[in-house]
């Protein structure tokens, strides 16, 4: 049997090589007394995507993470609930090697730790989603 060490220093590897950090913009309309606002959600996703399903299996069992897909010749583990994100956050926090990765990881961090302290079905007013995006000067 492999050690643990090996496991999780394996896991972080495929997470690096073939890993997606991503986000799923989820925007969304209500009607109010003073008109519609139009609210949107930002919630972080991670994908792991490769040809060997058995690979995508040790990565989900190791963490207990996570579904795999097949879509075609290409399999892909997607892991989109909450709960999960943020222990894959916690798993790989320092574990990774590449300067461009982590900097992507820490990006996707961010929004995690916002989807961490938002109250269930809180979502973000579009106008301070404008806001936001000027003071960082997007």
């Amino acid at each position: 049997m492999y050690t643990l060490e090996f496991d999780t220093g394996w896991t972080a590897g495929v997470i690096e090589s073939k890993g997606v950090f991503t986000v799923n913009k989820i925007k969304f309309k209500r009607e109010t007394r003073h008109g519609t606002k139009t609210y949107q959600y930002i919630n972080p996703a991670f994908y792991l995507v490769g040809k060997d399903r058995s690979a995508l299996e040790a990565v989900k069992n190791t963490l207990n993470i996570g579904k795999v897909n097949r879509h075609g010749a290409i399999f892909h583990l997607s892991v989109r609930r909450k709960t999960e994100v943020i222990r894959l956050a916690e798993f790989l926090e320092g574990k990774l090697r590449s300067e461009h990765k982590t900097e992507q990881f820490w990006r996707w961090k961010a929004h995690v730790l916002e989807w961490k302290s938002r109250a269930w079905g809180a979502g973000r007013d579009q106008n301070q989603v404008q806001t936001d995006k000027l003071a960082k000067g997007f």
